[in-house]
């Protein structure tokens, strides 16, 4: 019965035997013993698992996907200069694992659709998640199980590896050709063709040198190839699709991922323009939190929090620098008189109009603040006391000649200055709070003198710390 067999297959239109094979004598004759063992393994193979005992289980897909890989490393052996029936046999075993798996474990039969259409690597990985362990694993227990020869073996075991350090250098090749068969198949079985055709060509490009050209002559030949394979061996399998219908459909989904790419590029630059008007909004807002939370919305000075902030800054700008640092404090004289005799709104004009002075008056890098009701304050970086004294009587004169006028009369606007210029180091938070503080107090004791010697006039004092 085996002779008849392998006699009808070594006469088939597949193994292409030149003239007629009619004795097993001349069939060892013609193909040699090792070419005659891989095509009696082929057949034992074939019927190891019978139609039907694996419930629920589509064992002409296995078959079609198994004939796939065996034409693919039969054409790529053909390329690269090796054994071509020896290479139909390794790629027709490579995955046999998986039959068996599922014949052990019938209840994973159901996810073979799925697993059909991932590319190699991929269904691997799902059969360590789902049975916790791999079809190549299994391989090797089965071709240790049959004492298959090395050269079967390592590629069933090791096309996934075929670099692995157990991997004799003269089998890799045979581990590399089942390894490049695998993904060449999957081009049949992926759903996404496109893909699976860039990963053949790039994996056949590595392994072997062949050109994208050279791996498409390989693929458009399977179709055919499975089919003659198919009833050589006596297995039913599906019309094969033609690899123009793969190039087609890939084609398409390259085609459908352009405009889908166009349309996420078009709503991409809109998402972004929303996000920069966005931004816009939000650096606006954060803008007038800024201002509520750091300005004085009558004078549009630096409230007091802040004013201590940029202060204490200051400080430790100028204990590093050594310069000199001069604080004014600024109240203004006899405003609630202004507020009793003018009323409100006018006091209000007036403390708006000195704020504009001192931005006016002073330098840009000059701090100015109001730390409540009439008490402004000014500090004024890099001065000295000579400096300090120009500046301050600038601003003095300033305030002085602003010129309100109201039907009650004129608004007479001066003001009183208490003047502290520092020099000394404090480089810890602690040292910058007394010295802040220090300055503060320094300054009050100048403003109450500038008081109670006739106001509108600014007391100077000096502090080393």
């Amino acid at each position: 019965m085996l002779t008849a067999e392998i006699l009808r297959v070594v006469n088939s239109a597949f193994f292409g035997a030149k003239r007629e094979v009619k004795t097993a004598v001349q069939a060892v004759t013609l193909l040699g013993n090792r070419a005659l063992r891989n095509l009696a393994l082929c057949l034992a193979v074939r019927d190891a698992v019978r139609p039907g005992a694996i419930p629920k289980f589509d064992l002409m897909s296995y078959w079609e996907d198994a004939l796939r890989r065996g034409v693919a490393a039969r054409l790529i052996a053909r390329r690269v200069g090796f054994d071509g029936d020896e290479a139909f046999t390794l790629g027709l075993l490579a995955d046999f694992g998986v039959l068996a798996l599922f014949f052990v474990r019938p209840d994973l039969a159901p996810q073979w659709p799925e697993w059909r259409k991932m590319g190699p690597d991929e269904r691997r990985e799902a059969e360590q998640r789902s049975a916790g362990l791999t079809h190549d694993a299994i391989g090797l227990q089965l071709a240790r199980a049959w004492n298959l020869p090395a050269g079967i073996a390592l590629p069933m075991a090791c096309h996934h590896t075929p670099e692995a350090p157990v991997v004799p250098v003269h089998h890799r090749e045979a581990c590399r050709i089942a390894q490049a068969a695998d993904y060449v198949a999957s081009i049949y079985g992926s759903e996404d063709a496109t893909a699976a055709l860039a990963r053949s060509r790039r994996v056949l490009g590595q392994l072997f040198g062949l050109k994208p050209e050279d791996a498409d002559a390989i693929f458009e030949a399977i179709p055919a190839a499975v089919e003659e394979a198919a009833q050589s061996l006596g297995l039913r399998v599906a019309a094969q699709p033609r690899f123009e219908e793969i190039l087609r459909a890939a084609n398409q989904c390259l085609v459908a991922a352009n405009n889908d790419y166009e349309t996420l590029t078009q709503r991409l630059e809109q998402a972004l323009e929303e996000k920069r008007a966005l931004m816009r909004k939000l650096e606006e807002a954060n803008r007038k939190l800024e201002q509520i939370a750091f300005i004085d919305p009558l004078t549009e000075l630096l409230n007091r929090r802040r004013f201590q902030e940029v202060s204490s800054g200051e400080i430790q700008r100028h204990s590093r620098s050594g310069q000199w640092l001069t604080l004014v404090m600024i109240d203004l004289d006899h405003f609630k008189r202004v507020n009793d005799t003018f009323g409100h709104a006018t006091g209000d004009e007036v403390l708006v109009a000195v704020a504009r002075v001192m931005r006016e008056t002073l330098r840009q890098t000059e701090i100015t603040a109001r730390l409540g009701g009439e008490e402004l304050c000014c500090v004024l970086p890099e001065t000295d006391e000579p400096g300090a004294r120009v500046a301050v009587e600038r601003l003095r004169m300033a305030i002085e000649a602003i010129d309100i006028r109201t039907p009650a009369g004129k608004v007479p606007v001066t003001a009183s200055l208490g003047v502290v210029t520092w020099r000394g180091r404090a480089l810890t938070q602690p040292a910058v709070e007394a010295t802040l503080k220090l300055l503060l107090d320094t300054s009050d004791q100048g403003l109450y003198e500038s008081k109670r010697s006739g106001r509108n006039r600014a007391t100077h004092m000096t502090v080393n710390s």
